[in-house]
């Protein structure tokens, strides 16, 4: 099969996006419509390989510098204009703190390694939802990029190699395919994440394009112009099932059938070009949705976010508007800049020059710009307050002032500190080595926030304090947080499954504080389960695991102190409201009323158990009570909607150690 070019396969692309853009909008007819970027993959595979291998047989090498200008022509002129206009947008839609967290991945996009980005946020409890990141969608661009980067010197080299030897070429292609789907399926049973963000993993995808192409130009195959069709419609049919979401395929297998039905579609396309569905991909309109399509990706998904931010409508109302937004500005970027870049002929001559500058604005953009536009401090001029659907309004009592020129920054990275141990390394947990009392902490990340607290404590008051802290981790035994990544989930795992039975007692600790998120909430029975295996109600769940957990404490520990809930905001970011809010006070929280099931069963385990102590630290955190201020004594209270800063907690330590000496363990203790 000789190359030329054929307009069916750039129809093709206009499935691929808005499959895509469709799936993004949530309609649940396109609830597997992702694999719209598995088909941009294997054809972009199949594409590219074409490009270069007609270069290699019309002229026995490939000029790579040509190559490489080429790709930065067509990639980046459009996704620099995209990431400067998305930060521009969402300096008047958002306020600094939700900002800060986009500054890296504006910049991953940029330098496009936002795949390896996001998948280490997805292993980080304090990582912003990456779902919530306008740049999102960057990091198949990434894995491409990366792809364009090796691929072609690797091409070349094989093509040289194997010159002689047809069969070769498609023998380490298909080995380098089979390391890579081995990738992806190992992965898929090891972290589902890594499947679906790790470049390893996705490249099985690219390749099986690029072995499409070697074999069509090596065995010059011959089809009737039914039984293209055939394979063309049966692969369009079965990726379309496959973007309904209707079958029960976890995502690494979805996009495995993917690349099936894509081979398939391309290669019935490819092989016969006067078929009907051909015909249907090649008419003007397709065509030229398909050779936009690149900047339709690049716009759909900041204007979907932007949508959603100031509109409150359906699905739907939100596909149409989506659909329309981005079409037309990606038509405009399309004419007005990418096509006079990609065409212009004073650029050819300056191959190398082009791509090495093209990567440089890049660069410097990512450095320069994205960082002073995303950390202005400026209130939101197009979104409402939405602290005004939460505690807005309600009376605050003394008013409070926002200090001036707060760091942000250093705010939504004041998360306190982890901290454990194994068997084979007990003293590790130890943090503060005092005379006095032994203090063991344990829990989750709202004890990570009070990490500092209690190591000031500890030096102030000559104790000996020691840790088993983690986020995400309740500290029962024997409940597992389905909330957690993968690797979280082990990390839980290793640092609570057996730990009270071995290492535990090797710490020998006077008194045990025992701190987490109370978890009570109905949302919470489809995340929090037994390790067990066991399924049973949320309330009784955590009542046989706390006293299973309790009964393990107890054997060593002389008290343990049972720390009840901590008034937090839960409904709304107050560091958002902060940075919005005209004042403070509207940012207040106020007392929640009644007790909650996990408080109850703490206060009722200690009524039967001397050695079981509860205590509330709501008087020391919320001076103001019944009204919780934002801002106390110059310190920002919450980092976001389920913890405090621990800043401020270090700055109540006096009031908690009162609060906990009233407990009598610590004159007790040792």
């Amino acid at each position: 099969m000789s190359w030329s070019y054929r307009p069916a396969l750039d129809g093709l692309r206009t499935i691929a996006v808005y499959l895509v853009l469709l799936f993004h909008t949530g309609l649940p007819v396109a609830g597997g419509g992702f694999v719209g970027v598995d088909l941009f993959f294997v054809l972009s595979g199949f594409l590219v390989s074409n490009v270069i291998l007609s270069e290699i047989d019309r002229t026995g090498t490939l000029r790579i510098g040509k190559f490489y200008s080429r790709r930065v022509r067509r990639l980046l002129p459009a996704a620099v204009a995209v990431v400067v206009a998305t930060c521009a947008v969402f300096v008047l839609i958002s306020s600094v703190t939700r900002r800060l967290p986009l500054i890296g991945d504006a910049q991953a996009a940029l330098l496009y390694v936002a795949n390896w980005r996001f998948l280490a946020q997805s292993s980080d409890y304090f990582a912003t939802d990456v779902e919530e990141s306008p740049f999102l969608h960057f990091w198949s661009l990434a894995i491409e990029e990366q792809f364009y980067f090796v691929f072609p010197i690797l091409l070349l080299l094989l093509t040289k190699a194997t010159r002689r030897w047809g069969w070769a070429l498609l023998a380490a292609l298909g080995a380098l395919f089979a390391l890579s789907l081995g990738s992806q399926l190992y992965w898929a049973q090891v972290d589902t994440n890594h499947a679906y963000y790790g470049t390893d993993a996705r490249l099985y995808q690219l390749l099986a394009g690029v072995l499409l192409t070697v074999a069509l130009r090596t065995w010059h195959v011959q089809v009737r112009r039914r039984t293209a069709e055939l394979l063309a419609v049966g692969g369009l049919v079965l990726l379309l099932v496959l973007g309904s979401g209707l079958p029960p395929l976890s995502p690494s297998w979805r996009g495995i059938g993917a690349m099936v039905a894509s081979v398939l579609l391309i290669a019935g396309l490819s092989l016969r070009d006067d078929g009907v569905l051909a015909r249907g991909l090649a008419r003007p309109v397709p065509v030229f949705l398909g050779r936009i399509s690149y900047g339709t990706y690049l716009w759909h998904w900041p204007v979907i976010l932007v949508l959603e931010e100031v509109l409150v409508v359906s699905p739907k109302i939100v596909a149409v508007l989506a659909v329309g937004v981005a079409t037309g500005l990606a038509a405009a970027s399309y004419e007005v800049l990418e096509m006079p870049i990609r065409k212009n002929g004073f650029l050819d001559r300056f191959q190398w020059n082009t791509a090495v500058t093209g990567v440089a604005v890049s660069a410097l953009v990512a450095v320069t710009l994205v960082p002073w536009a995303l950390q202005l401090d400026r209130k939101p001029a197009l979104a409402a307050l939405d602290s005004a659907s939460g505690v807005a309004g309600v009376a605050t009592g003394k008013p409070t002032r926002l200090p001036a020129d707060v760091d942000w920054a250093k705010v939504e990275d004041d998360i306190g500190d982890e901290g454990s141990c194994s068997a084979a390394d007990v003293a590790r947990c130890t943090v503060v080595d005092g005379s006095g009392p032994h203090v063991l902490l344990v829990g989750d990340s709202q004890a990570q926030m009070l990490v500092p607290m209690f190591e000031s404590i500890a030096e102030k008051h000559d104790l000996r304090l020691s840790l088993n802290v983690q986020a995400g981790c309740p500290w029962q035994e024997g409940l597992a947080n389905k909330k957690s990544s993968e690797k979280e989930a082990q990390k839980c795992e290793d640092g609570r499954v057996g730990w009270y039975d071995e290492v535990l007692p090797e710490l020998d600790p006077d008194v045990v504080v025992l701190v987490s998120r109370p978890r009570d909430e109905p949302q919470w029975a489809r995340t929090i389960v037994r390790r067990d295996g066991r399924e049973q109600p949320l309330e009784q769940m955590t009542a046989e695991t706390s006293r299973e957990t309790l009964a393990k404490v107890e054997k060593v520990a002389d008290d343990t102190v049972l720390v009840e809930r901590m008034i937090m905001p839960e409904t709304f970011d107050p560091d958002e409201c902060l940075t919005s809010a005209s004042e403070p006070s509207a940012c207040a929280v106020p007392v929640p009323l009644g007790t909650s099931p996990t408080d109850a069963l703490y206060i009722a385990a200690a009524a039967e158990d001397p050695a079981l102590h509860t205590v509330d630290l709501n008087p020391a955190f919320c001076p103001g009570a019944p009204v919780c201020q934002p801002v106390v004594g110059g310190e920002i209270v919450w980092r976001d909607d389920h913890h405090v800063t621990a800043q401020y907690a270090v700055s109540r330590r006096d009031q908690v150690w009162k609060l906990l000496e009233k407990t009598g363990v610590f004159g007790a203790a040792g």
